[in-house]
């Protein structure tokens, strides 16, 4: 094990091997990868609607515009065949400065997911390294969140994440 980025152990991050996988960052060449795996992280979640085509070309397009830019960021852990089994996603989001976040910048994290076969080998822990090293280094974002799950929030937490006194709430707009 060596020290990766914020003295976190893993095997080799910041696009470097883990085991037998690399982990590096996605480009819009990689955009259907990134969408098989957020479809993952969904099913998983039990999110319907896994299958709708809508979503997937939305989202494809969506990543094939914003990856290699400057406000997103996806690792992906691939094995030696270039497939991807592990991803996660940082982005930027800007709002009004507030006590919290004195420049407005936060980075969300999302899009943690890892195929069966390949979990419990550190994979998604080294992709979010990779993606908190993006925020760390080469943004502006000054607080970065995201929502876990039960299943994830053990890694947070040891990844320094702490909860918030304000969960999150949601209104879906009728359009």
């Amino acid at each position: 094990m060596t020290t990766g980025v914020g003295g976190v152990q893993v095997g080799l991050c910041e696009s470097g091997p883990v085991r037998d996988w690399m982990i590096r960052r996605a480009t819009p060449a990689d955009a259907g990868a990134v969408v098989e795996l957020r479809a993952l992280m969904f099913a998983s979640m039990g999110v319907p609607g896994v299958d709708e085509p809508q979503w997937r070309q939305a989202a494809h397009a969506w990543l094939e515009r914003e990856l290699g830019g400057r406000h997103t960021c996806v690792a992906l852990a691939v094995g030696p065949d270039d497939r991807a089994v592990a991803s996660a996603m940082a982005a930027l989001r800007f709002e009004t400065p507030s006590p919290v976040n004195p420049n407005g910048v936060w980075g969300l994290v999302n899009n943690v997911a890892t195929r069966p076969a390949a979990r419990r080998q550190g994979l998604a822990r080294a992709c979010v390294v990779e993606v908190l090293g993006w925020l760390r280094e080469e943004t502006e974002a000054h607080v970065v969140e995201l929502f876990a799950t039960g299943e994830g929030s053990g890694l947070y937490e040891q990844l320094g994440f702490t909860r918030t006194a304000w969960p999150a709430m949601r209104l879906r707009l009728d359009r």
